[in-house]
């Protein structure tokens, strides 16, 4: 499937389950203002026919039933302002509750209409609203003109309650939702892996196809023709072996970086001179720089340049990050060399005047694989494992590697290595 066509068949995706899961919410929402609604009327007709029988109970037709004021969110308040019998409110309002669905549990509380003081109140669980269940019988009247007011504590967890099928079926669409994001993330990773394999079999094929042609080209003439010249069999011989240890170095890089994840690469370490070891790196990369007429800057201040590390790893560092400083300078590569030591251990800069990097580029440079340019993009050569090997062996120093990049001012990278004992 073509990269446009699976980001839109994502996105477009995304965002039909991103808009059904909005309506889902839209419709509970609006669902739950609802049932809140028919609470409140539920209770409203209760209260106001409670307050009716109470006035009928009297003989009084003429009087005006005040609105149920709700004072609270789960309180509602019936103005009476007359003497009422307990038992028969009590029986009353359970009667009513009954009568309207009203199931869960409340309290009630009669007040003195004069001055608003609590006369009494009482707590109704669940189960306990039957018609011949009168928890005031035996409690002495009051005089006083009073009026009652109900509570409701669990409210909102009875009206939730009535929509436990809403809820569930939005649970169930977001678990959906998240298990998609995450298939569609784990694909996009995979989609990402593949890609890089793919990057890195055309790398690696390019970069050996040329050897291998230079090596077979250089044997058949080798092999065709009798050579008297000595200067051209030792130029042909030199570039099989040239050629020979091209291959083996990529190979070499391959096999080092999957023994690194494998945890088979074992440190040998010992005393090493920081300086010999860039000089002795330094020889053996020349010849390749001045083929391309670049230079080589040192400016070795490290006061304390030995350290416990293990020169071959290290050797394989340095030469690394300087077949990184080569590649991307485009032409006459000029590199500078810096160490400084602190009380805590040296620092060795490599920086170039290079294409540099973006910003957004250097997250990834140390990632397996990963190359500015890929696919048959060979400008730069390599297979994009130089700074993964680079990391690996830091971190096996138990130091740090970091990058200063700008793009078109070049890069710098400095390595941090610790003073540890032998």
């Amino acid at each position: 499937m073509k990269t446009s066509i699976y980001r839109v068949l994502i996105v477009t995706t995304l965002a039909a389950l991103t808009g059904l899961l909005v309506m889902q919410i839209y419709w509970f929402t609006n669902a739950f203002t609802i049932q809140e609604r028919q609470f409140d009327a539920n209770v409203n007709l209760a209260l106001r026919s409670v307050a009716d029988k109470l006035l009928q109970a009297e003989h009084d037709s003429t009087a005006h039933i005040e609105p149920v004021r709700k004072r609270e969110s789960n309180t509602y308040f019936v103005t009476l302002n007359r003497k009422i019998a307990y038992k028969v409110l009590d029986s009353l309002v359970r009667l009513e509750f009954k009568k309207h669905d009203l199931y869960g549990s409340f309290s009630l509380a009669i007040y003195d209409h004069q001055n608003s003081t609590l006369v009494f109140g009482n707590f109704y669980k669940n189960g306990a609203l039957t018609e011949d269940d009168a928890t005031c019988l035996g409690r002495d009247q009051v005089t006083a003109r009073t009026d009652f007011a109900i509570t409701f504590p669990d409210r909102r967890a009875d009206i939730l309650g009535s929509l436990n099928l809403w809820i569930i079926t939005a649970a169930a669409f977001l678990l959906i939702l998240i298990i998609f994001a995450y298939m569609i993330i784990n694909l996009s990773k995979q989609k990402k892996l593949a890609e890089v394999k793919n990057d890195f079999i055309n790398n690696m094929t390019h970069e050996l196809q040329t050897p291998i042609t230079n090596i077979a080209m250089a044997s058949e003439v080798l092999k065709a023709t009798t050579l008297t010249d000595s200067k051209k069999s030792h130029h042909y011989a030199r570039i099989i072996h040239e050629e020979n240890q091209r291959l083996r170095f990529h190979v070499e890089q391959v096999l080092q970086t999957a023994q690194m994840e494998r945890g088979e690469v074992y440190l040998q370490k010992q005393k090493v001179d920081i300086h010999q070891l860039i000089y002795s790196v330094i020889r053996n990369f020349e010849l390749r720089l001045q083929a391309r007429k670049g230079i080589i800057h040192t400016n070795l201040q490290a006061s304390q340049a030995s350290l416990t590390a293990d020169p071959f790893h290290l050797s394989n560092l340095l030469y690394n990050l300087l077949d990184n400083a080569d590649k991307y300078s485009p032409a006459n590569p000029e590199i500078t060399i810096t160490t400084s030591s602190t009380a805590a251990g040296i620092l060795i800069s490599i920086a170039d005047k290079g294409i540099g990097m973006k910003r957004s580029v250097q997250q990834y440079i140390f990632d397996k694989f990963y190359r500015a340019t890929s696919g048959n993009q060979h400008d730069v050569k390599g297979f994009g494992l130089g700074l993964t090997y680079v990391q690996q062996i830091v971190k096996a120093h138990n130091g740090t590697v970091t990058v200063n990049s700008e793009e078109n001012q070049g890069s710098r990278f400095d390595v941090f290595l610790k003073y540890t004992p032998a």
